[in-house]
């Protein structure tokens, strides 16, 4: 998923209050093709057109697809009045909390019994995908691939300063050490980039030691005070930018101006035209703390009252087949969603001065975890701005730590 969809899309996830109603309702409603015809078929997703789809049609010519492409912006929310409206895609791309709550309330088809005839193997997902489905009582759609977060780093800035490069072994303290080394005075130079998406904020929060989500809830404990005091450590010395929000986010890693950066590994292909060599390493650790970061997915689910089941059927396994993972693998940068196709390297977008470390980002998918993605998105965007709100010294730490912590775990619970 491109930044730009994951950033604006993950805001709405729960945007609509009554979301669970909306779902009810939904689950006694019908498919939106008036007719009972197979070679008709209406798919969901946002933004760009996507190449996986593009060639889905290409080889099924008489297959009648029609695309619903929405906004990022507004892909929620469009959903969920099709759904209330009874004229729900018969497949539909759907985020990581949508997918849960689709499924629990009848929206979304069960394929359990229906694997073998989509050649899907489930021994051969990704953990994370156990995870979920362990979560719930089996599959109801399969992940179009996996993002992860991951540390970039300036290999020209780091030359300039002799400053070993960062490992997958790197703590805060290797990494505070570093952008203090690779700062300038005058300014021109941050060794680190804040973060300028809510996900890395609790990867941090997990690499710290928090569970991040228990039982349906955000989960933190010292690992957030000591996420949030280490991201102002960083701030009040002057080794990372002010954290800016909205319009005034900027990338000063892709500008040259700041040696690291963490995000996600959607950057990858946003990066491969930098000018400057770079390349990447896994999310650093707190001292003494667990590996950690914030997985990112999107399942393709069918419709539970669609009218062309035999058609979406034949979509969703040509999106999860080799051919399928790897037309979204190198046109989104996302390493696929099982762990045999790894090894086929599809994901891998070269730069023309990096990256060089793919173990890396196999690392990072391995470690990653659905976690604060699996709840209303809207309050754990405001946490975020909690956060920078107390980095910026505009908030004190009880005040994120207990008022709002709580609040966003009371608006998680009334969207579900």
């Amino acid at each position: 998923m491109n930044t730009n969809a994951k950033r604006t899309v993950m805001r709405l996830v729960a945007g609509v209050a009554a979301v669970a109603t909306l779902m009810g309702t939904a689950a006694c409603g019908s498919s939106n093709s008036s007719s009972s015809d197979d070679n008709t078929l209406t798919v969901s997703y946002w933004d760009d057109e996507m190449q996986p789809i593009k060639d889905f049609i290409k080889a099924n010519p008489d297959i009648k697809v029609k695309q619903i492409r929405v906004p990022g912006d507004d892909y929620n929310t469009k959903l969920n009045q099709m759904i209330v409206g009874g004229t729900a895609p018969d497949v539909m791309l759907t985020q990581e909390a949508d997918y849960v709550r689709f499924a629990k309330n009848g929206v979304t088809m069960k394929l359990d019994d229906k694997l073998k005839d989509l050649g899907i193997d489930k021994s051969d997902f990704q953990p994370a995908v156990t995870d979920i489905t362990n979560q719930m009582d089996g599959y109801y759609g399969f992940p179009q691939g996996f993002a992860t977060e991951i540390m970039y780093y300036n290999k020209d800035m780091f030359d300039a300063a002799g400053v070993a490069y960062p490992t997958d072994d790197w703590t805060w303290d290797d990494y505070t050490a570093a952008a203090e080394k690779l700062t300038k005075a005058d300014g021109s130079q941050y060794g680190s980039d804040s973060p300028t998406f809510n996900g890395v904020w609790y990867s941090l929060i997990g690499a710290a030691g928090d569970k991040v989500v228990d039982n349906g809830k955000l989960s933190f404990g010292n690992g957030l005070k000591k996420t949030l005091e280490f991201q102002k450590n960083l701030v009040d010395n002057k080794w990372q930018p002010q954290p800016a929000s909205g319009s005034k986010v900027s990338d000063m890693f892709a500008a040259g101006k700041a040696a690291m950066t963490l995000g996600g590994t959607w950057l990858v292909s946003t990066y491969k035209d930098v000018d400057f060599k770079w390349d990447i390493a896994t999310i650093p650790t707190a001292p003494g703390a667990k590996k950690y970061n914030s997985l990112h997915t999107s399942f393709w689910a069918i419709n539970a009252k669609t009218k062309h089941s035999a058609a979406a059927e034949k979509l969703v396994k040509f999106l999860m087949s080799k051919e399928g993972q790897k037309s979204m693998s190198q046109s989104l940068g996302n390493t696929p969603a099982f762990q045999s196709m790894m090894a086929d390297g599809y994901y891998k977008v070269q730069g023309k001065n990096g990256p060089s470390n793919w173990s890396s980002l196999e690392a990072s998918a391995k470690e990653a975890k659905l976690g604060y993605t699996l709840v209303a998105s809207t309050p754990t965007f405001n946490l975020y701005d909690q956060f920078n709100a107390y980095v910026l010294g505009q908030t004190s730490l009880s005040e994120v730590t207990g008022t709002q912590v709580a609040k966003a775990n009371k608006e998680i619970t009334d969207a579900q």
